[in-house]
């Protein structure tokens, strides 16, 4: 009796895994602005099989520079139109991994609000597509969303449609934190593209949101010949990765591939350590989420092991 239990109870559980649902997952990504975030949505999409990946959205990187140089990276600033490049980029990784059916929408041209503040939203086929799939979630299921980049076409969606905050968990990469002296810093590339956007998100009590600041991060670096040395250029995908280093930034030997140790955190919670602190002071006063150190070997090893068995599937 006890091993006829026990059998119909591993069937059942056996059963139960099988039709379970995947964690849905959209990625938001500034993917043309430098070379890390080729890395991190690879990081992403090859775990396709385990995670409902349900968009992969482009984001924008204006920035005071583009008035003043003629070229930000690779790309001539006059009449620059950066989430283009973003979508573009998107697609063509998208493509290379034959994934074009996964939702792709572009998002907005610039900051919420204007320059001195404010928080009017900036609608887009990103805030559309992203509210429709989040109302479309089960009661009890939530929208896991990582974004790297500005966080534009995020909390544009949630001030569109405020009931939608309660139905998302945020992990993203941006900002400062000193978790010695419990400080915080939004002297930062990522928060200062839409400082709206951020204090936004920061002043909403019902956003759950994980941070990797920059502190944090920069321990994740990747040797440039060694890259090279890695990548295996006769499959699209991993061309795509060493082209986008030698387009953005060719001379540099040691990249920071900030982006990627947010999808490795998400992806491997147990590399990481995690907490609970409270938000800036000039925000409303809740509990955010902050990473505040990686196994900056184990990520490494991570994303190169799980591209090689990716690459034998092939």
């Amino acid at each position: 009796m006890i091993i006829r239990a026990l059998t119909l109870f591993l069937l059942l559980s056996s059963l139960t895994n099988t039709f379970a649902q995947k964690q849905k997952v959209w990625f938001d990504t500034d993917m043309g602005n430098e070379m890390d975030d080729i890395f991190a949505l690879t990081r992403m999409l090859m775990e396709s099989e385990k995670y409902d990946i349900v968009g992969v959205s482009s984001a924008h990187f204006n920035n005071a520079d583009l008035m003043v140089f003629e070229k930000w990276n690779q790309y001539p600033t006059k009449g620059i139109n950066t989430v283009k490049i973003s979508q573009e980029e998107n697609e063509k990784l998208l493509n290379a991994f034959g994934m074009m059916k996964i939702p792709h929408p572009m998002g907005a041209d610039r900051q919420m609000g204007r320059v001195w503040g404010e928080y009017t939203p900036r609608p887009s086929d990103v805030t559309k597509k992203l509210i429709d799939v989040i109302k479309a979630l089960p009661e009890k299921e939530k929208l896991d969303i990582l974004f790297i980049g500005t966080a534009t076409n995020i909390a544009s969606a949630i001030a569109i449609e405020p009931s939608i905050a309660k139905k998302i968990r945020l992990f993203c990469m941006g900002g400062r934190y000193n978790s010695k002296e419990k400080i915080w810093n939004k002297d930062e590339f990522n928060v200062r593209i839409d400082l709206n956007a951020v204090n936004y998100l920061f002043n909403n009590q019902e956003v759950e949101w994980s941070i990797m600041p920059i502190e944090t991060c920069i321990v994740l670096t990747f040797n440039r010949e060694d890259t090279y040395s890695r990548l295996d250029t006769k499959y699209p995908i991993e061309n795509l990765l060493k082209q986008r280093w030698i387009e953005s930034n060719p001379d540099d030997k040691v990249r920071v591939i900030w982006d990627l140790a947010l999808v490795e955190a998400y992806l491997s919670p147990n590399l990481v350590e995690i907490k609970s602190v409270t938000t800036p002071p000039e925000n409303h006063q809740h509990n955010v989420n902050v990473y505040t150190k990686i196994d900056k070997q184990a990520m490494f090893d991570k994303f190169w092991n799980t591209l090689r068995n990716y690459r034998s599937k092939k």
